[in-house]
């Protein structure tokens, strides 16, 4: 079993640096060569120090518009971007700096950048420039070159890479600890142990090594010196993220309070990155987690105390306790983040998620408005937006934000257009476009063929119009066999056999749907019922109509059909 906390970090940056915005301006206006905006340079510092980001980032992009080779304001707008966690934003910068002049200093941000968004082939691209650049740290340079091959998935690249490397170079802890990565990866545990043992023996203050020496222990099923070594490394490098080499392992023997226990010392931790953490709880969150949603409380109060000034702190609490049915305290931690980080488009998306779970749709589309006055045109925006206009009834207003989504989408994934295509598609059918609606659901199931939600609407709408009813039937099929034990697909799939006369196949997924479903609708009742007065089961049918009737119908005029279906005791069209 992989060490689950272990491996993430033990990818290194060797050449990586990210520092403050408004130090890089002090830096900048201490160059002893003169800029003809260096005046309105020093204006941005002052404009950051008030921690107005915004008007930060115009008064750059007006410096830019008067000089466009300034390369150095667009290496200044890339760290701003970084420290917002802009991704998109701080790479474009980056790129533009290097077009105007590859320094090795935004190479360096160039590798890093990439590297955060998991593209090690990119990161790879700069990392090759900087080699050729950079003659003094060329033994750095290797290291990190051997980890972008492997995390770009290249892994017998990067171990071939590795002992061509070793070699060359002088014995290290650094390469060693490096090349058992690439070792522990490829399962060859005796390696590693080979490797590393010696280091740890003479006590090697490099953390990773006991980390990684302890990672070949436990797959080698010696767990005893795997804990022995991660406490020896704790105590000789004075490393706290250590301690999460350590949670692993006690969670590995299953004993689950050990390993909370040291978690915590972990994310109490100053010294500990907060991406780190980060990572950490965000997979906590998944459905295995071996911890109580208290106990992920507990950390995410930690995680908000040890770093109070970055917005996904927040957003992580506001998801811990979104998971602890607690929405209103999820919706004020979420509301932080954006205050913090307003460039921030998950905080954004999860925020408006969250006031439309709770039915608070005005306020869904306040902060819908809000965001995009800070990413403009954000089609994950636009969609949330039009979502709320939707489930408030206003199809006009959803119609249109759902459109400005499709048409600024273009270089989005094919997940996020899929779904705008599926918003289209419902909004079209409201509006009785039924053509148009057609259209947009099968572009969305083109895009993205797991799409059930596409697959279920328009098997549904197609039956009810009685229209291409083979088709509805592979779109209901498949959905449901995607989607195993969702009543509302079953009840679609049920509807579609009705819609085509196989009222004994139908009854069996109505059936399905009903067991699936909690509470019952009263539309899933009313569909029972007609398939029971289908098949001269009046009585039983002429019930689940009354009991769909106390459930309440979604329009009167939904009321009157179902009131006449239980008098004339018959299917009503």
């Amino acid at each position: 079993m992989r060490l689950t906390f272990l491996n993430k970090r033990v990818v290194l940056s060797f050449v990586g640096f990210l520092f403050g915005t408004v130090s890089a301006l002090q830096a900048q206006s201490l160059e002893k060569k003169s800029r003809p905006y260096d005046t309105r340079l020093k204006n941005v510092q002052e404009i950051l120090k008030q921690g107005k980001i915004g008007p930060g980032v115009d008064s750059l992009d007006a410096i830019l518009a008067d000089y466009p080779k300034a390369d150095d304001i667009y290496f200044t707008k890339a760290i701003l971007f970084a420290q917002m966690r802009n991704q998109d934003g701080a790479i474009d910068a980056i790129k533009a700096a290097l077009e105007i002049e590859p320094k090795p200093e935004y190479l360096s941000f160039a590798i890093d950048a990439f590297k955060s968004k998991n593209d090690a082939d990119s990161a790879l691209i700069y990392l090759d420039k900087l080699i050729d650049l950079d003659d003094n740290n060329t033994a750095s340079l290797k290291r990190e070159r051997m980890m972008l091959l492997f995390n770009g998935g290249h892994k017998d690249a990067a171990l071939e890479y590795f002992y061509k490397t070793k070699e060359i170079e002088s014995a290290s802890d650094t390469l060693d600890m490096v090349g058992s990565v690439l070792l522990n990866d490829a399962g060859n545990h005796k390696a590693v142990i080979d490797l590393l043992k010696p280091w740890a023996d003479k006590g090697t203050k490099l953390a990773q090594v006991y980390g990684q020496l302890a990672q070949a222990y436990n797959l080698s099923k010696n767990s005893k010196l795997a804990l022995e070594y991660i406490n020896k490394g704790i105590q000789t490098s004075e490393e706290d993220f250590l301690y999460f080499d350590l949670a692993d392992l006690y969670r590995f023997d299953k004993k689950i309070k050990l390993s909370f226990d040291a978690l915590k010392k972990g994310f109490q931790s100053k010294k500990i990155d907060f991406g780190d953490k980060n990572r950490i709880i965000m997979t906590l969150l998944g459905p295995k987690s071996p911890y109580t949603n208290a106990q992920l409380l507990e950390l995410a109060n930690i995680l908000v105390e040890v770093h109070p000034r970055i917005a996904e702190s927040h957003m992580a609490k506001g998801q811990v306790l979104w998971l602890n049915e607690d929405k209103t305290a999820a919706q004020s931690s979420l509301a932080v983040a954006v205050t913090m980080n307003p460039y921030q488009i998950d905080a954004w998306r999860m925020l408006m998620s969250l006031d439309m779970d709770k039915g608070e749709f005005d306020q869904a589309i306040a902060h819908g408005g809000e965001a995009l006055h800070y990413v403009a045109n954000n089609p994950t925006i636009l969609y949330f937006t039009s979502m709320a206009y939707l489930m408030k009834k206003d199809t006009e207003n959803s119609r249109k934000f759902m459109e400005a989504a499709l048409n600024n989408a273009q270089d989005e994934t094919p997940f996020l257009q899929a779904n705008i295509y599926g918003g289209l598609g419902d909004i079209y059918n409201t509006l009785k476009m039924y053509k148009e609606s057609d259209a947009a659901y099968m572009e969305a199931i083109r895009l993205d063929s797991t799409n059930v939600t596409a697959m279920n609407n328009l098997a549904y709408y197609l039956s009810l119009r009685k229209e291409r009813l083979d088709e509805a039937t592979k779109y209901a099929a498949m959905a449901t066999a995607m989607q195993p034990n969702n009543g509302t697909f079953e009840d679609t799939y049920a509807w579609v056999l009705f819609a085509d006369g196989k009222y004994e196949d139908a009854l069996v997924w109505i059936q399905k749907a009903l067991k699936n479903t909690n509470p019952q609708t009263a539309v899933l009742l009313e569909h029972y019922g007609d398939i029971l007065v289908k098949l001269g089961k009046t009585t039983e049918a002429v019930k689940q109509w009354n009991l769909a009737l106390e459930k309440g119908m979604d329009s009167e005029e939904s009321k009157q059909k179902l009131k006449k279906k239980i008098e004339t005791k018959s299917y009503v069209e």
